[in-house]
């Protein structure tokens, strides 16, 4: 299993646009074959910086994810609603089962 965590920074006056652009991307992401999980969330103490949950079944679900038109527009959606460079980390788990 795959999580990935993400981080980034409204740019000033673009947060709303960036909340829509996650929430349209959550929508069709959460049906791509082996998405387990797939959330926004703002920092509760920097309302402007929006953080991301995504559970993947492995690195090739993911990768199949990032093919996808709608990651694409996400991707270029976000470019310019963003400050500076957003934070992504990942990592690998076992299987709960």
């Amino acid at each position: 299993m795959l999580i990935v965590l993400g981080r980034a920074t409204a740019a000033a006056g673009c947060r709303q646009e960036l909340v829509n652009a996650a929430r349209a991307v959550t929508a069709a992401t959460r049906g791509d074959d082996g998405c387990l999980s797939y959330a926004f969330a703002a920092d509760l103490a920097e309302p402007d910086v929006i953080v991301s949950v995504e559970v993947w079944r492995d690195q090739a679900a993911l990768d199949a994810h990032m093919t996808h038109d709608h990651t694409r527009q996400f991707i270029s959606a976000v470019g310019g609603l963003v400050a500076g460079e957003p934070s992504m980390s990942f990592h690998t788990v076992p299987d709960p089962a």
